[in-house]
């Protein structure tokens, strides 16, 4: 019984054996996902086992609901308190909010030196920390959201070729019997669609053997905006300043490896803004004499996982950004530069150069293309072969005659030969 429920969830994993999108994509469907998948257990199950913070300084309330509240209400840092020697704050961050913008100072001679007058002085600022709290359902949606794009593909007719690759991942265990009966389905799926793509004329006809190759560029571009929208909210997570999340990858390295830092005591790093360890929180309630307040230090542990976790989410991402460019990139060109694609579908498939081959290839539209790309990527070349040289023959000898067959043996052009077919 186990087994037969752990089999179950089988199909839901990204990892499919017959795929239809390329490895462009599966990198998006499949590595990006299961890490934001991953990254998500990781989180849930450090938020909710174990302890979360630790406060000390409160003397009027109980540690445990303290502690509660503060999670609950949210803990700050003083943004005047970030950049500034060791000697002068504890911790990055901390420091009392209602301390004093300019204390007097004596100097050696005796004399004082002058502060500006309060009213000109504006008071320290709060920067509290709240997105911890929904830190691990942050990874479990951006995990569905890169899963999104792949069962849109599928609903607007990417699916319907999986079967067509499953019946090809048939044919290295098939006998020759089997051999031929695939070869022979296969042909005869490809023949009535192709027929469609390269004689019919019209809106809808352009449509259809183009759609193909226009839902996989929307995918594309799909992962690619989904990349960059994901960022950008990212950022505006922290409230010390998105801008800070968007070099944090960069700067991490920066901080490392750069020999100004071993001198620089007064910086205080990217990772201990955006991820502080030490935060203040404060508590009111009435008092005697009115609204008692009270303040205290607490340690927020979880953040020292948070910052190596969004550390590698930086560096996905942008690895990510990169890929995802590229592959619209290429996706576009091969939509407008077909001679590239009928090259490498001759290598890939080992076929002659022949000028009917040439004339389908250029004549079935992107979609079509898309569809001998599948082809070509999920059979061996000598089925493949074997099945386009029988798809070609089918195409040009059977849909409207032997015309086009003795047009292209003299030579001819494909635009020739298209309109040749078009007028008979």
């Amino acid at each position: 019984m186990f087994i037969d429920l752990v089999a179950g969830f089988k199909g839901l994993s990204p990892f499919k054996e017959a795929t239809v999108d390329d490895a462009w994509d599966q990198i998006n469907r499949c590595y990006v996902f299961v890490f934001f998948l991953l990254m998500g257990a990781v989180t849930t199950m450090r938020q909710y086992s174990g302890q979360l913070i630790a406060c000390d300084g409160f003397t009027k309330f109980h540690a445990q609901f303290a502690e509660d509240f503060c999670w609950s209400i949210g803990m700050y840092t003083v943004r005047e308190a970030y950049n500034l020697p060791p000697h002068m704050v504890p911790y990055p961050g901390v420091l009392p909010w209602d301390t004093p913008a300019c204390v007097p100072l004596r100097f050696r001679n005796g004399s004082m030196s002058t502060c500006p007058p309060t009213q000109d002085v504006m008071m320290a600022e709060k920067v509290f920390h709240l997105w911890y709290q929904w830190a691990s359902f942050y990874f479990w949606i951006v995990a569905i959201l890169y899963y999104t794009p792949y069962v849109m593909f599928k609903q607007l007719g990417g699916g319907e070729y999986k079967q067509l690759i499953k019946l090809l991942s048939c044919a290295p265990t098939s006998t020759e019997r089997g051999m031929l009966e695939i070869q022979e389905r296969v042909v005869t799926w490809l023949f009535f669609r192709f027929k469609t793509y390269i004689f019919d004329k019209g809106y809808y006809a352009f449509w259809r053997k183009n759609s193909l190759s226009l839902v996989i560029g929307v995918t594309k571009l799909s992962y690619l905006l989904i990349t960059i929208v994901v960022f950008y909210l990212t950022g505006l997570m922290f409230e010390y300043d998105n801008t800070m999340w968007y070099r944090y990858g960069a700067e991490w390295y920066g901080y490392h490896y750069s020999p100004l830092m071993e001198r620089n005591h007064t910086q205080t790093f990217t990772k201990d803004i955006l991820f502080p360890k030490m935060v203040s929180c404060e508590i009111k309630r009435w008092g005697p004499s009115g609204v008692d307040v009270e303040t205290a230090q607490c340690v927020l542990a979880p953040n020292v996982l948070y910052q190596y976790l969004f550390l590698f989410t930086w560096y996905l991402l942008v690895a990510v950004f990169f890929t995802n460019l590229i592959s619209c990139f290429l996706h576009t060109s091969e939509m407008f530069f077909s001679n590239g694609t009928y090259n490498r579908m001759i290598d890939q498939g080992m076929l002659p150069n022949k000028p009917s081959y040439r004339f389908v290839f250029m004549n079935i539209g992107a979609g079509g293309r898309e569809i001998v790309q599948i082809l070509t990527d999920n059979s061996n070349p000598l089925l493949f072969s074997k099945i386009f040289d029988d798809l070609t023959e089918l195409l040009i000898t059977r849909s409207k005659g032997s015309k086009v067959m003795e047009n292209l043996n003299r030579g001819i052009s494909d635009s020739s030969v298209v309109d040749i077919e078009r007028s008979s």
